[in-house]
């Protein structure tokens, strides 16, 4: 990305969503299948720039996503009709050491 590409995204409107999961020793396999599912399923929603799934390395039982929205209400909106009220973060939460960890980011130059 060169210095222009980031002064524009910069000053756009999109925002980037950061969420990091810790997998129960032993449960990643059974995670991940699940974030998959909700990385496609948010990929598909109205806002959505961007959305994708990383898997450390160093470490299967951690997860993150990185997500690009059109606006943090498109965000909210996915959380709440896609993840919250169909239950998947319910079917999720039992697998994690704890809840996600979950966050705004912004590129720092």
């Amino acid at each position: 990305m060169g210095i222009s590409d980031r002064r524009e995204a910069k000053d756009s409107v999109s925002v980037n969503v950061v969420i990091s999961f810790q997998a129960l020793p032993g449960k990643a396999a059974e995670l991940l299948p699940l974030l998959k599912d909700g990385r496609d399923t948010s990929r598909a929603a109205e806002g959505c720039e961007s959305f994708e799934l990383f898997q450390r390395q160093d470490d299967e039982n951690r997860f993150v996503f990185l997500e690009t929205w059109s606006s943090i209400e498109a965000h909210h909106k996915n959380m709440t009709d896609n993840i919250v009220a169909t239950g998947h973060l319910m079917r999720i939460l039992p697998l994690l050491v704890g809840p996600p960890d979950n966050g705004v980011i912004q590129i720092v130059d």
